[in-house]
């Protein structure tokens, strides 16, 4: 059964359900949910920069580069459309929301199976397999395995990162996962281009692109320069139709370009997934808006 935890302001709670609870002298609970992949990139460390800075109120969340979804399982809003380029991320946080007691089941064969040999067939039957659930358990059970969390692929989109050296690797987390089936109930999951997004009056756009100038997973092609431009012209797009956008990315005078106008700030952010070990750490990242609020100004 889903985890409940007791209320202890999170982060993705408003005090309104709080003050509600009190009042009717209940212990007011709501799930705890983190992203079940690691990756490169994820927001866990900056969750509190990002919600205060949301808009305080919107439509439906909507975010295309969806990745481990850190700030979705955080804020829990309930109307949701979450996308991203990346198959088999899509395939499994369908399968995460849809049939989620057949996957723990099926990852705890491969957590029963795991060794050198078996990753080795794992990778390459991920590319093979037709069921969607198995593809969905085959790509847990690598990116919990695999070296520094990544996501890689070659030129024939063929994954291609070898096995990280742990221990005990946590390859069957059943709270989580019913946790994260339970949120991803009111949310459409969906693979495709950011550009291929209908923005709306009124709903509010997370942009969490691979960041400029540093190690891109978004596909075989990669994202570079021209894929950030038009992101910035999307974001536009957003503003023009009445909708709300919070960019996060690198702190590089070309990012800031990109957006010249619109509310940038500076903040720290904690690398823990990377490409590489040694560029894992602290460093400058930009969270960029077209609107204003009390609560995060």
């Amino acid at each position: 059964m889903p985890k409940e935890r007791k209320y202890h302001e999170p982060l993705g709670v408003g005090f309104d359900t709080a003050l509600t609870a009190i009042a009717n002298a209940e212990k007011p609970t709501t799930l705890y949910a983190k992203p079940f992949l690691k990756w490169v990139g994820g927001k866990r460390s900056v969750l509190p920069e990002l919600v205060k800075r949301m808009p305080p109120d919107y439509k439906k969340y909507n975010e295309p580069f969806l990745g481990g979804g850190a700030l979705y399982f955080e804020v829990q809003p309930k109307r949701a459309y979450l996308s991203d380029i990346n198959f088999h991320l899509i395939i499994t946080f369908n399968a995460v929301r849809d049939d989620v007691d057949r996957l723990i089941r099926n990852l705890k064969i491969h957590e029963g199976k795991h060794s050198k040999e078996y990753y080795a067939k794992a990778r390459k039957r991920l590319f093979t397999e037709k069921d969607p659930t198995k593809i969905a358990g085959l790509f847990i059970y690598l990116n919990k395995t695999c070296f520094n969390g990544l996501y890689r692929v070659n030129k024939s989109g063929q994954f291609n990162v070898p096995m990280g050296d742990y221990k005990n690797p946590l390859i069957v987390d059943e709270d989580n996962l019913y946790n994260c089936s339970q949120l991803l109930q009111g949310a459409e999951v969906a693979q495709h281009d950011f550009l291929q997004m209908k923005p709306t009056k009124g709903d509010f756009f997370y942009l969490d692109p691979p960041y400029h100038e540093s190690y891109s997973q978004y596909d075989s092609n990669g994202f570079g320069d021209e894929g950030h431009k038009r992101l910035a012209l999307f974001a536009r797009e957003i503003d023009k139709k009445g909708g709300y956008f919070m960019v996060s990315n690198s702190d590089t005078p070309f990012v800031r370009e990109l957006y010249k106008g619109y509310t940038i700030e500076v903040i720290r952010a904690s690398r823990t997934v990377s490409c590489k070990a040694h560029q894992r750490g602290k460093e400058n990242e930009l969270i960029i808006r077209n609107y204003a609020n009390k609560q995060g100004e």
